[in-house]
């Protein structure tokens, strides 16, 4: 299972706001998500023609930005599951600390991404052979875990697909959460875009 993740530092009425001009000025416009539009399947479509997002309240002084995982796999211009250019576009307008965050938990691979005023400022990726996972908390392979409870980010390991609401559908292969274990869900809100010229 893959995840990727944006977390701003930044209330969530800021990011969305900057989400916004940010998907405008790709040529995308908000549209009207409902149920009976919302895809089934996995990799219907291309994400120059649709952005679907869920962004969580505030948590612990971080907005998280959960994002579609499966568009198809077409000519793209990125090629992990969060928005390199959307982190580095929300840290330099609303001058945060962002985190972008991939992770391919099946290939012990993670990575993660720290910007600051448009610029890198931290990086790490790290990836481990399968059955061969150290125990010891304190190795290598667990730093993400300790940034994420340092930080403080909440709902890590939780994916888009997984979060229910009126104007999604159940996506084939993944569930829903229970909301219950979703932190801050009551105050999830959900983005559709698209791009008409596309």
């Amino acid at each position: 299972m893959g995840f990727g993740y944006t977390f701003a530092n930044a209330e969530q009425s800021s990011v969305l706001d900057s989400m916004e001009r940010y998907l405008l000025g790709k040529g995308f416009v908000s549209m009207h998500m409902t149920r009976d539009k919302h895809p089934r399947k996995m990799k219907l479509f291309h994400e120059n023609r649709f952005r679907l997002y869920w962004v969580s309240p505030r948590l612990t002084g971080w907005t998280g930005i959960f994002e579609f995982r499966y568009y198809n796999n077409e000519v793209r211009e990125r090629w992990g599951y969060a928005d390199e250019h959307l982190s580095v576009w929300l840290s330099k307008e609303l001058a945060v600390p962002v985190y972008r965050m991939e992770v391919v938990d099946t290939s012990g691979f993670w990575m993660y991404t720290k910007y600051e005023g448009g610029a890198e400022t931290a990086y790490k990726v790290f990836e481990d052979r399968m059955f061969d996972r150290p125990p010891d908390p304190a190795h290598p392979r667990y730093e993400l875990n300790r940034l994420i409870e340092r930080e403080g980010i909440r709902n890590a390991g939780l994916g888009y697909e997984n979060i229910p609401g009126p104007m999604v559908a159940e996506i084939e292969g993944c569930r829903f959460w229970d909301p219950a274990l979703i932190v801050g869900y009551e105050g999830f809100v959900h983005r559709a875009y698209e791009a008409p010229h596309a």
